[in-house]
């Protein structure tokens, strides 16, 4: 008898064990078919970021610094792979790999045991269902299985579980967490302002933090490989709701897949024309049509056009467009710089008004058409070729060409503006003048906080004179050339030998002679420098002075000069 007791109480341990045990064991085999995705960014958005770190470092800025190393190290994301027609794929979120112009996924085991596989290419990619399929490159098979959809709706109150890579910290760590079915088919509108509504979802109370997004949500089926099924793809956890969280359901995943999986390439150049349509017709909305020219642009010309774009948004945008996109940037730092190309490029076909834009013509095959727009009654080329699945702006005109021609001008302005420093503010000047009355004299001035100075002329020691002005001037660069007209106004004491025998000589009764040797002094001229030289400048200038208190028969009042400065 206590030998059937024993038995039976073993029997009914590993029964009620069993659940648990199911659920540990799965998870770790879940680890083989759920991964981390790690995108890493266009290779001159990364050369522009690692400049800006190298001057923020030589500054001393070290919080700034690691930031920058931070986001350089890309961002990541959840994916999971599942067999279509015979060929494993991943599944994952569009907003995973939007940002995105290389894509690994990493498997990592309970042990710690990691396998990375490399350029995972985008199949398919939809920012409408926020859904993205990739494919390993050639060869690569992670696992002898992969997970399977659900073939039934989910029910309210049946548990679920989620499964991926959220961060803590900056460390992305494997989770699995439990909860259940709280609403089988939850819509609610895209914002505050727009009222179109999103859904279908599952919302559901499964652990979904940062960096689950792309990740499973799962039911257990035992007999399916590690031991659930998909019921869905985790994208989006409400704020300010306990426990709301949110995936997209296998129904709308399902034809996501198919079509991607089994392209028609007849229906590309349709899709091309669909896509034109869209582009040219939002581009005669009456407002700023830069974020609308940001969705169509494609990751390759965002990376190559980004820095020139940036540099000219901030020296020539106004303050809208330079504040929305700072914003932009705390939210998407890629689609901040799109938004840059995006006004570069609206900058370039805007007139007068309203942009008018039609389509001209249309060649190329397969996967790469060369478009020409009219815009405004002027000509412009485009490349249009296949990004994420969808058609996007490969080159656009001059300003998004890619071809570091416009950066190169842009630099060697930048250098040629630094090295040109007639605007500094100081600067000590020499040279010769001749006075008119009073013969040949050296020259000397010295000019502070660009508006005021002083200066002398000295003729020897029956002439000289001081005096100082208050200084206004314009600047025109052009290249590597500066010219500065300037002018000023001034007041200058001046010790004339002449004036002192003329005193002497006609005293009356009185013994008063007017002889102030203040006067009023004008002068104007021209200064120009080159970057070629920083510093140096040279110039020519006129100078006339009125007396309203000296009966000195010759005093010094018009003057040409020729000068030599620096400025510092």
């Amino acid at each position: 008898m206590n030998t059937y007791r024993r038995f039976f109480l073993c029997v009914l341990i590993i029964i009620a064990a069993f659940p648990a045990l199911v659920f540990s064991q799965s998870a770790g085999v879940l680890r083989d078919y759920v991964g981390l995705i790690n995108q890493t960014y266009h290779p001159d958005i990364v050369s522009y970021f690692e400049k800006i770190k190298a001057d923020l470092d030589k500054k001393g800025e070290v919080d700034a610094v690691k930031a920058l190393e931070l986001f350089l190290r890309g961002s990541t994301g959840s994916g999971f792979v599942i067999n279509a027609g015979g060929t494993f794929y991943i599944l994952t979120n569009y907003h995973v790999i939007a940002q995105a112009y290389r894509l690994s996924i990493t498997f990592e085991r309970q042990d710690g045991y990691k396998r990375v596989f490399e350029n995972l290419k985008i199949i398919a990619a939809d920012e409408e269902t926020d859904l993205a399929l990739l494919a390993f490159a050639s060869g690569d098979r992670p696992v002898a299985g992969a997970l399977q959809l659900l073939t039934r709706a989910v029910e309210e109150g049946e548990d679920v579980y989620s499964a991926g890579f959220p961060s803590l910290g900056v460390t992305p760590l494997w989770q699995f967490g439990r909860g259940m079915v709280s609403n089988a088919t939850a819509r609610f509108p895209k914002s505050l302002l727009d009222e179109t509504l999103m859904g279908p979802f599952i919302q559901h109370t499964a652990q979904v933090d940062p960096g689950n997004s792309g990740g499973p949500l799962l039911i257990v089926q035992r007999n399916a490989p590690g031991g659930y099924v998909v019921a869905g793809v985790n994208t989006l956890s409400a704020l300010w709701r306990q426990a709301a969280n949110y995936a997209i359901p296998v129904n709308t995943v399902r034809p996501f897949i198919n079509n991607a999986v089994s392209p028609k390439s007849e229906t590309w150049r349709a899709a091309l024309d669909k896509r034109l349509e869209n582009f040219t017709g939002g581009l005669g909305e009456n407002k700023a049509v830069y974020p609308h020219i940001a969705e169509f642009l494609s990751s390759a010309c965002v990376g190559e056009n980004a820095e020139y774009a940036i540099t000219e948004l901030f020296e020539k945008g106004n303050r809208t467009v330079q504040r929305e996109f700072l914003e932009k940037f705390s939210d998407s730092v890629v689609g901040a710089m799109g938004y840059a190309v995006a006004w570069t490029i609206e900058n370039s076909i805007r007139g007068q008004g309203a942009i008018k834009a039609a389509i001209k013509e249309v060649t190329g095959s397969n996967e790469e058409y060369t478009v020409i727009f009219t815009i405004n009654n002027k000509d412009f080329s485009s490349l249009w070729v296949r990004d994420y699945g969808n058609w996007r702006i490969k080159t656009f005109g001059e300003v998004a060409a890619g071809n570091k021609t416009l950066l190169t001008q842009q630099e060697e302005k930048r250098k040629n503006a630094e090295n040109i420093r007639i605007k500094e503010p100081f600067n000590v000047e020499g040279g010769y003048a001749f006075l008119f009355e009073k013969g040949s004299a050296l020259y000397a001035s010295l000019n502070f906080w660009q508006s005021m100075g002083v200066r002398i002329y000295f003729a020897g020691s029956d002439f000289w004179s001081v005096g100082a002005f208050g200084q206004f001037r314009g600047i025109i660069e052009k290249g590597a050339i500066a010219i500065m007209p300037y002018g000023n106004l001034g007041v200058e004491f001046q010790h004339d030998k002449a004036l002192d025998d003329y005193k002497k000589e006609n005293r009356d009764g009185s013994g008063l002679v007017r002889g102030f040797p203040m006067a009023f002094a004008i002068q104007g001229g021209i200064k120009f420098t080159t970057s070629k030289v920083p510093g140096l400048y040279g110039g020519a200038g006129f100078q006339y002075n009125v007396f309203t208190l000296n009966d000195n028969p010759d005093p010094m009042k018009m003057a040409v000069l020729v000068m030599a400065g620096y400025s510092f």
